[in-house]
């Protein structure tokens, strides 16, 4: 049986959502189960047929439209960059900084947006890693701009855990740091009742978990992906991987 292909965290960024009220996680259902279904089996081809879809009927005049359509892009673009294909994702990035860009001008001091495009900027040094030097500090600045103007804005808190979690010590990285802003994410994500089939609530679990884990915090770490087997049974890379393998490296 072919192994599943999950969309996974790489350097200073994992795959994140824009799908709120706030300019960021919608309560638009339209594709939203059915990318969560997509996601939860690892299937990016039943990803990528959703997201042409939402792309041939996204109103380019609707602002939610917009941002369900750059979610998806998202998605996409850290599978591709993850499966080193380079070339694709450049193209995805090419027509979400454009979208982005273009809401900025509108709304410049939005902190969902803000979060947005340093996450953009990290893609661009997954697909070129000699980029990082400049554009890596860029990166940070539109992330601690999000945290700044909302510090409780979830997309910029799962930016910053993320940057927290990749960078090295040596630059300012702190792995016990990035579980701080993993969990207020995920309290965020629960206090607005954005969990039900939002692959980004549960994606943004399992950082948390793989982050407890990295820092030996072995029990905190099963008890989260136990939450996550108990909401969303058959999420098959926390059911059959992560969760056995953590069971089984530390002998519980």
């Amino acid at each position: 049986m072919e192994r599943p292909q999950y969309i996974t965290r790489f350097l200073i960024v994992s795959i994140t959502l824009l799908l709120s009220m706030q300019w960021g996680f919608s309560q638009n259902t339209t594709y939203r189960d059915s990318i969560y279904k997509a996601y939860s089996r690892g299937k990016m081809d039943k990803w990528l047929v959703i997201m042409n879809t939402c792309e041939k009927n996204a109103n380019q005049n609707n602002l939610e439209e917009q941002f369900e359509l750059l979610s998806y892009y998202y998605g996409y673009t850290a599978w591709l960059i993850g499966a080193e294909k380079f070339d694709t994702a450049e193209e995805y990035i090419e027509k979400s900084e454009e979208i982005i860009d273009e809401l900025l001008e509108e709304s410049p001091e939005n902190a969902t947006l803000q979060a947005y495009k340093g996450a953009y900027i990290a893609f661009t040094i997954g697909v070129s890693n000699l980029k990082a030097i400049y554009l890596g500090p860029k990166s940070m600045k539109y992330i601690n701009k999000s945290i700044e103007l909302d510090p409780e804005n979830i997309q910029g808190n799962i930016e910053k855990g993320n940057s927290m979690y990749y960078r090295p010590s040596a630059f300012g990285g702190d792995k016990n740091e990035a579980i701080e802003y993993y969990v207020k994410a995920v309290e965020s994500f629960e206090k607005q009742e954005l969990v039900t089939n939002n692959w980004m609530y549960i994606n943004t679990l399992t950082a948390l978990g793989q982050a407890y884990e990295a820092t030996e915090q072995i029990q905190l770490a099963k008890v989260c992906y136990e939450k996550i087997i108990r909401i969303f049974p058959n999420f098959m890379w926390v059911e059959d991987e992560l969760y056995p393998d953590l069971l089984e490296r530390h002998k519980l």
